[in-house]
């Protein structure tokens, strides 16, 4: 999520609202589990087949691939060699680094045309390609460089993280965060040309260039925030870092600028991905054989059970009410003030992780932490929390969680929506998102495969599949009080809409305004995070549906489980296998547990 600007190869996994905060001294480290023997048991394959070296040598030369082609994403996962450099956001560079992409995709298909390998080889394999054939179908479709301008944005990103993580003493990031901020000016400037279109070219969608002002809007906030940090860890540089700050800070504020009046007003709603491209994504980034149709009938199947599951337990909390969206509305009065926002979510992951504990239905991983932090200020127009994964070739083991804090600039009416989606239950059921036992600890849990591959990508599918799953287990292993239960079922009934608006705007022409709508008059979100949900739908395709669609595939491998494994099945025994094979896509991870497939 984070979410996402770009579509990355990592992507920081971004949610609904939430926060979380590090565990108590005093909290347990459940050891880790040993499984009890199942029965029956599949006949090993060999440890070691021919092509399995050449694979894993292949898995290296993609990782190095990645990293010098996108520097800003190495930082994320922990690969620090180009921490002093920005990705290369010239028109020119952009076209070698797809080229260069092909020829690795092109090289791998004549390498391995049969591969004689083990199954997790030939799922690394999979992976590989299918990721590079992904992206680089998406960056020619997208134009990142030309329509989008928020990826000029994505920079703040990489340094935000050198400051705000100790994988380096603060010194030597310090110097190479400073260095990358000395860059930015030129690279807004070479933005400005790349942005307008030669004749018969395309301008950026209105919407994402509404996305772009915003995330320029926070930089001056974002670099008043960073001279603390800088100056602390550079005390003999002062000067150095006060002229780079203020020269960011004005190249940003020039930036905005220049999409206001140049770029807007020429912008159209030209961001739909189209039929063919979605489907792509479905098979080649998701592994799915389903296509759009079979989307739709699912989200609209879910989002009527969930209604009717809604209207249900409505009655029961209030059997007064006229539905459930009366009894929403008064859960949603049960807020905390702005500043005990970020107390507040700390308190309820707490909770969450304690639960787990007590039911022992997963094993959590040794060196477990969670930092609660406020949302940097060039994310908040479209995140309203997000969860970054600790750096999985770093050693560092801490994630950090964003919680975007109520703008106490905006009108009394905004903040209170703001809060009003950050009530008691919504706090609870993101609490169990994106810490425990959703994104956190699966992505804890899945940076210790020894994969490099899987180290260096994650499909959406996989990973808020789990953390929606994560939420529907907690209800499961009873958790919530009713108002708990309505908030989670109302977040379900979202990412059920969300399959709906995904294929609808991307594939059906439904308009960003009939998409908001549907959010604020079928969902009853608040409008502030309809507008932010349905910014980020846009620009990611078959994303939001990831959700659901990756919970289904879950389910489903569990009651295969039960089935297959009969008495040996447990829930702790199946959420330690099935977590155990990194974020890969479900029907990858499926092959992998039940040994089959090709």
């Amino acid at each position: 999520m984070t979410v996402p600007m770009q579509r990355k190869i990592i992507p920081l996994l971004v949610a609904l609202a939430a926060a979380c905060g590090p565990p108590s001294p005093t909290q347990p480290v459940v050891p880790p589990l040993t499984p009890k023997p199942i029965a029956p048991q599949p006949k090993p394959e060999p440890q070691v087949k021919s092509d399995d070296a050449a694979i894993e040598k292949a898995g290296h030369e993609f990782v190095d691939l990645l990293a010098s082609i996108s520097p800003e994403t190495a930082t994320q996962l922990g690969l620090h060699e180009h921490d002093a450099d920005l990705d290369d956001r010239t028109l020119a560079g952009f076209e070698q680094n797809v080229a260069r992409e092909e020829k690795m995709l092109g090289d791998l298909k004549a390498r391995f045309p049969d591969p004689h390998a083990s199954r997790a080889s030939l799922t690394d394999l999979a992976i590989m390609e299918h990721t590079l054939a992904v992206d680089v179908r998406v960056k020619r479709a997208q134009d990142p460089l030309r329509r989008k301008p928020d990826a000029y944005a994505d920079a703040m990103n990489a340094i935000f993280l050198m400051t705000a993580r100790d994988y380096a003493p603060a010194e030597v990031r310090a110097k190479n965060a400073l260095a990358r901020i000395e860059k930015l000016p030129a690279q807004l400037e070479e933005a400005k040309k790349n942005l307008v279109p030669a004749a018969g070219g395309r301008w950026a969608p209105k919407v994402w260039t509404q996305v772009g002002i915003e995330a320029a809007s926070g930089a001056k906030q974002f670099f008043d925030d960073e001279r603390a940090p800088l100056e602390s860890a550079l005390p003999g540089d002062k000067d150095r870092v006060e002229k780079a700050l203020k020269a960011a800070q004005k190249a940003y504020a020039e930036y905005k600028q220049f999409l206001e009046k140049k770029v807007l007003p020429h912008g159209g709603d030209d961001y739909a991905a189209g039929p063919e491209l979605f489907d792509f994504l479905l098979k080649q980034d998701f592994f799915l054989t389903e296509g759009a149709s079979d989307l739709v009938a699912m989200g609209q199947r879910i989002f009527d059970r969930t209604d009717a599951q809604m209207t249900e337990l409505a009655k029961k909390i209030d059997p007064k009410a006229k539905g459930w969206p009366e009894v929403v509305a008064k859960i949603k009065s049960h807020h905390p003030t702005a500043k005990d926002l970020l107390p507040s979510y700390r308190k309820e992951l707490a909770r969450a992780r304690q639960f787990l504990v007590d039911k022992d239905v997963v094993t959590l991983p040794p060196g477990d932490q969670c930092d609660v932090i406020e949302t940097p200020p060039f994310q908040r127009t479209t995140i309203t929390a997000a969860y970054d994964q600790p750096p999985p070739f770093d050693k560092v083991t801490k994630g950090l969680f964003f919680v975007t804090p109520v703008d106490m600039s905006a009108s009394k009416s905004v903040q209170e929506a703001m809060l009003r989606e950050n009530d008691h239950g919504d706090e609870v059921d993101t609490a169990t998102h994106e810490a425990y036992p959703g994104h956190h600890l699966q992505l804890s849990i899945a940076r210790r495969n020894p994969s490099v591959v899987r180290k260096a990508t994650g499909p959406a599918i996989f990973a808020e599949g789990w953390a929606l799953y994560a939420e529907e287990l907690m209800s499961e292993l009873g958790m919530y009080s009713d108002e708990e239960r309505m908030m989670q079922l109302e977040w379900t009934l979202v990412r059920a809409a969300r399959i709906l608006i995904d294929v609808g705007i991307h594939t059906q022409g439904m308009t960003f305004d009939k998409a908001v709508a549907f959010l604020t008059t079928k969902v009853h979100l608040e409008r502030p995070l309809a507008l932010s949900e349905v910014k980020r739908y846009t620009e990611t395709p078959t994303q939001p549906s990831s959700y659901l669609v990756g919970r289904e595939k879950i389910l489903a491998m569990r009651e295969r489980a039960k089935k297959e494994w009969g008495a040996g099945f447990t829930l702790k025994r199946f959420h330690d296998e099935l977590l155990s094979h990194g974020t890969i896509a479900p029907g990858l991870v499926e092959q992998e547990m039940f040994r089959t497939g090709p």
